[in-house]
């Protein structure tokens, strides 16, 4: 799984998933999502490294736990 499939399961638009995590920009969504990407475009971010603050606000938000959100990745 994956976090563009964790987001669309739980029926949220890109946006939705920022504004409600709290996230400055929706940037950090698309680099994110880009990571599972074939071939991997040099903008994107592997979620893994993300803090872990801004893990759980995601997971919350997704409505899954902290290491179900890790085990998507």
């Amino acid at each position: 799984m994956s976090i563009k499939a964790l987001r669309e399961k739980a029926g949220l638009s890109q946006q939705d998933l920022q504004r409600k995590a709290g996230l400055n920009a929706i940037s950090r969504i698309w680099s994110w999502e880009a990571w599972d990407r074939t071939p991997r475009p040099n903008w994107a971010r592997d979620p893994k490294r993300m803090s872990i603050e801004t893990a759980k606000a995601l997971a919350d938000v997704l409505g899954v736990t902290l290491d179900d959100f890790y085990n998507a990745l």
